[in-house]
């Protein structure tokens, strides 16, 4: 994919894809039909709002009609479904052929290499299992197995030392086992493990990445950090990554209870590892659309600010209650994702998420100069319960 595209180039892909997906997804055809969509009609930054979405309910495992928003004969080719990690108990489903895994893959590659150091460095901490249990993490419709969308795009740290930090407990789940009489794996953090890797980074000087959730990287390392009260000099060589949602304090089967204020986890992490603001890199992304947006922190806003990179694709911004489109800044509406990358295998070029967010500027970032629509993400429409995988594992953050 050619990151280099102009805007003109986006929109008649855009056009071009809109018609496609039409002719080979019935479902997507009804909602352009609905809405007497004209696809003749030369398509404007303007006009993005006139684009016929799916909305995220579509892909809702409960309401069984993501298999319809597959396209031509995607389902035969497909080896599996990509799955949510899904905080209210009703997972998206997915279906991707390779040559969207590829694009999905470079987009968040793109990010990380924008808005934080993964070409430069090779180590990382990862609040997050290994492929031996993802493997394991499945489901199954329609005779395929369905797996988390982080399967697909694990190998992006194919090449570097990377220490997984969730792993299986044997005894747990035997222990679990024993007095639930539930056939259920315990997996958690192995704070032995991050403790020792973090006490090598800093004795050697190591240049390392952590990522993931914020609740997990919240809920251990606070309770480290008050129990030991020991801090850790990484100043000039540490980098921290923050994606896949928990902010509102629920990931999956983890619930801490409250949320996560995003400012207080950036001082706890700044005090603890003796880094700077722009240490920090926040990526937003949705099961259900390609597109991966990277963000900053902001001291104006007290807030991540996420960017829209206008070579994968754009964003509408619709009322929550008339779900019009919203032109002005500052205002409160769910974030509709739109893109004509990445999507040939199903019909997931417009699609309207349950996020809440906040456009702060159409055209730029004032604050880092990148160009493109910036936003904050500040709430959701579906409430989070905790029940992701519930059926498979119980999954418990062990303190360190």
């Amino acid at each position: 994919m050619n990151f280099l595209m102009s805007s003109d180039k986006v929109l008649e892909d855009l056009s071009i894809q809109i018609k496609e997906t039409a002719n080979d997804c019935e479902l997507y055809r009804k909602r352009c039909n609905e809405v007497e969509y004209d696809f003749d009609a030369t398509l404007k930054e303007s006009t993005l709002g006139e684009i016929p979405y799916i909305p995220w309910g579509f892909f809702k495992q409960s309401n069984s009609m993501f298999k319809g928003l597959l396209r031509g004969n995607t389902f035969d080719k497909l080896d599996y479904w990509m799955e949510s990690s899904s905080t209210c108990g009703d997972p998206s489903i997915v279906g991707r052929l390779d040559k969207d895994i590829e694009v999905l893959k470079a987009n968040y590659n793109a990010v990380f290499n924008s808005f934080s150091k993964k070409e430069t460095v090779n180590n990382l901490i990862l609040f997050a299992p290994d492929m031996r249990i993802i493997n394991k993490i499945r489901h199954n419709f329609y005779g395929k197995n369905a797996y988390l969308l982080y399967k697909s795009i694990v190998d992006i740290w194919e090449g570097r030392n990377v220490n997984f930090l969730l792993q299986f407990f044997l005894r747990k789940t035997i222990w679990k086992m024993v007095t639930t009489f539930k056939a259920r794996a315990v997996i958690g953090i192995n704070g032995e493990l991050l403790k020792s890797e973090l006490k090598r980074v800093e004795k050697n000087k190591i240049p390392t990445i952590m990522a993931n959730s914020p609740l997990w990287m919240h809920r251990v390392l606070k309770d480290y950090y008050q129990k030991e009260k020991k801090a850790f000099d990484l100043s000039d060589h540490f980098y921290i990554i923050t994606g896949g949602g928990g902010w509102d304090g629920t990931k999956g089967r983890v619930k801490l209870g409250y949320r996560v204020k995003k400012s207080e986890f950036i001082e706890q992490m700044c005090d603890m590892f003796n880094i700077t603001l722009d240490k920090f890199c926040d990526n937003f992304a949705a099961t259900e659309s390609p597109m991966a947006c990277g963000g900053h922190w902001s001291k104006h806003y007290n807030d991540f600010i996420l960017h829209v990179n206008k070579d994968q694709g754009r964003i509408v911004v619709r009322d929550i209650e008339t779900l019009e489109p919203i032109k002005e800044t500052g205002k409160l509406g769910l974030l509709e994702l739109i893109t004509p990358y990445g999507v040939d295998s199903y019909a997931g070029v417009a699609v309207l998420l349950d996020d809440i967010v906040q456009v702060e500027n159409w055209e730029r970032c004032p604050e880092c100069g990148r160009e493109g629509a910036i936003f904050r993400v500040l709430g959701r429409l579906t409430p989070s319960i905790g029940k992701g995988c519930s059926s498979l594992f119980s999954l418990d953050a062990f303190k360190l």
